[in-house]
């Protein structure tokens, strides 16, 4: 029976050694796509080592058969807490000076090797039976108690890095690192439990546990994509990405968010991970109704304030074989396109001399009211304005304060309009106004405050007190089913002219 359980020991060391073997010939393929992957190679090549050699090692009744088979195994016992560590800053992106981390390695591989002053077995090894093994004892030397030391420091070290990626790592990579933890802290436990006596019959259970990191590291290889570039690369750009990303699945719940969308929207944070994306943004006006469409990006403000950033907001499916796993959404700042944007904007539609509008904003602003009248009759009035004897300021004072005249009739014809009202620089010295939801009398009523305005208050310019006076012409459209943009504007220009033929400063209404 002692027999059976020997050969059965050593045919499952075995198993693990050869999947540990084809293990690390694959993970040394993929070396080309992650620069961690040749370090990991070698590590899990090293446990192949380990493994097949404590095979050996545990049907052996002698020392000298038994201490063979142990030199075989420090081979590469040495370097294994070295390539974990080195795995575990490359993995995670952190640089560290290989060399500096083989020191120690080499120290135990060199003392083992020549046992130096005894300075790694302090006593001759022994063999002693332990229910059907023999096992051998081991006096432990300082060199032996440093490897030990370096060993549980080196991959508590290397787990930490794994944690402390996991925090702010995306879901794909976080899983990952996970698996990588597991699969190395595993043959971890199994030697502190060894070198405890914690483990039955005093046998290294550390070989056993390869078998559980094989499960792992195979699933991580082949489903997880570990080792493959792609992975990495999309979890180094979803966290250094400037433009705010949020992950949500299928029911709209948030999945996962980058460090730019917590920048973007203070509400997030680990709390918020499987919310409803209309709960978590109610706090912002219009973001849950916009976040909820997919197709052609959007546009979005962040705040009511002109000023308020603005954003693109674009949306793409996330699926795979399996169907449609959730949607990607990216807020891209376009605020500094939007505010050139409505620069051009304001220049193509305000006159540079006045800054009132322009000609062309007037005419435009004047057919979407005529429109508005053709669906609903809402009334209309458009008023046309010229400074009477404009010519003989230019010719007295110049066209400097001439221009600054204009200027000051702009601003005071401003201040007598309401919000709703658009002033415009016709041409030359002619402004016109329109007035929505204006009637005939109405039009009068601010035509003539317009003209009294002007009259009373002299534009000053540089020191010269200039008096003037307006014609103003005033048209209105109430009672036709349609109504004609240009034959509006014909019949304002006409009553401005007679009210400049019947003497100027005065009202005419067409």
């Amino acid at each position: 029976m002692d027999t059976d359980v020997v050969v059965l020991a050593r045919f499952l060391l075995t198993g693990v050694a050869l999947v540990l073997a084809f293990l690390a010939v694959v993970t040394w393929n993929r070396r080309k796509d992650a620069r961690e992957a040749g370090t990991f190679a070698l590590l899990v090549g090293a446990m192949a080592i380990y493994a097949f050699g404590y095979s050996g090692e545990i049907v052996q009744t002698t020392v000298a058969g038994a201490t063979r088979w142990l030199d075989f195994e420090y081979l590469v016992l040495p370097w294994t807490p070295a390539l974990w560590l080195l795995a575990a800053c490359r993995h995670n992106g952190i640089r560290v000076r290989a060399p500096l981390i083989f020191v120690i390695p080499a120290i135990v591989f060199v003392g083992h090797l020549t046992n130096f002053h005894r300075l790694f077995y302090s006593a001759p090894l022994t063999i002693a039976q332990r229910g059907p093994f023999w096992v051998l004892q081991m006096p432990r030397g300082p060199i032996s108690v440093l490897d030990d030391a370096f060993l549980v420091v080196a991959f508590l070290t290397g787990a930490w890095l794994y944690l402390a990626g996991l925090r702010h790592a995306s879901s794909l990579f976080r899983k990952q690192a996970f698996i990588l933890l597991l699969s190395s802290l595993l043959p971890f436990v199994g030697n502190m439990m060894y070198l405890a006596g914690l483990t039955p019959w005093g046998l290294d259970i550390t070989p056993i546990t390869l078998s559980v990191t094989c499960v792992f590291v195979y699933y991580g290889i082949f489903h997880c994509g570990i080792f493959d570039l792609a992975p990495l690369a999309r979890n180094l750009i979803f966290n250094s990405i400037r433009d705010a990303v949020l992950i949500l699945d299928t029911q709209d719940r948030l999945i996962d968010f980058n460090p730019a969308a917590r920048a973007l929207l203070p509400v997030l944070d680990k709390g918020s991970l499987g919310g409803d994306v209309e709960e978590l943004f109610a706090g912002t006006v219009g973001l849950a109704t916009v976040l909820s469409k997919t197709g052609d990006a959007i546009e979005f403000s962040m705040g009511q304030d002109p000023d308020s950033p603005s954003y693109q907001i674009r949306t793409w499916p996330l699926a795979s074989a399996s169907g449609q796993l959730g949607r990607a959404v990216i807020f891209a700042d376009i605020t500094a396109q939007v505010r050139l944007r409505e620069e051009l904007r304001r220049r193509a539609e305000t006159d540079p001399l006045t800054d009132v509008a322009n000609r062309r904003r007037f005419q435009h602003a004047l057919e979407v009211e005529c429109m508005r009248y053709t669906r609903g009759h809402a009334p209309l009035s458009v008023l046309m304005i010229d400074l009477d004897f404009f010519k003989d300021v230019n010719d007295q004072f110049g066209h400097p304060i001439g221009d600054q005249v204009l200027r000051g009739v702009a601003q005071t014809l401003l201040a007598c309009l309401r919000k709703t009202d658009l002033l415009a620089r016709y041409g030359g010295e002619e402004f016109a106004v329109l007035l929505p939801e204006t009637r005939c009398e109405g039009a009068q009523v601010i035509a003539d405050r317009l003209r009294l305005a002007v009259c009373k208050k002299p534009i000053e310019a540089e020191g010269n007190q200039v008096p003037l006076t307006v014609s103003v012409g005033v048209a209105s459209h109430a009672n036709d089913n349609e109504v004609d943009p240009q034959i509006l504007l014909k019949k304002a220009d006409l009553a401005l002219y007679r009210a400049k033929a019947s003497g100027r400063n005065r009202i005419e209404v067409a």
